[in-house]
């Protein structure tokens, strides 16, 4: 009788999932968007004519730099200027990004770098939604839905 117990609480114990299998997914989602971020910048960067030599290592330091930055300019405008959320968002994640493109690739032009965000965020968009998707489906896995 009690190893009738021992074995459907085993059971039990195996399906669900641990802490640090979540953190292990966000942490391998997070990597999984930098990287594809990162190529994708480097990949549109070459593909533009008036880009005094991109290289992937420029397309690397931009993605290095817009982290801190968007994440100062959106706690800036948030907390000091006391701006709506959403307008914080929007100067943070897309106004900052376009003018560290124009900064470390030395665009000529801010269409350039604009072109550079757009590729980008669509890139990061489609990563974000399928890496949401397969988060959802493999919870579902988990709890039998």
């Amino acid at each position: 009788m009690h190893i009738d117990l021992m074995t459907a609480a085993a059971a039990t114990i195996q399906e669900a999932p641990r802490e640090s299998t979540i953190v292990q997914a966000i942490w391998l989602a997070a990597i999984i968007m930098f990287v594809v971020s990162w190529i994708s910048t480097g990949f549109t960067a070459k593909r533009i004519e008036n880009l005094h030599n991109p290289t992937y290592s420029k397309a690397f330091l931009s993605h290095i730099l817009i982290g801190p930055f968007s994440l100062g300019t959106f706690m800036m405008f948030a907390l000091y200027f006391e701006a709506p959320l959403l307008l914080a968002f929007l100067v943070a994640y897309s106004i900052v990004p376009i003018v560290i493109y124009k900064i470390v690739f030395s665009c000529a032009m801010w269409r350039e770098a604009a072109l550079i965000w757009i590729v980008v965020f669509l890139v990061q968009s489609a990563v974000g939604y399928g890496l949401i998707l397969a988060g959802i489906l493999s919870l579902a896995a988990f709890t039998g839905g």
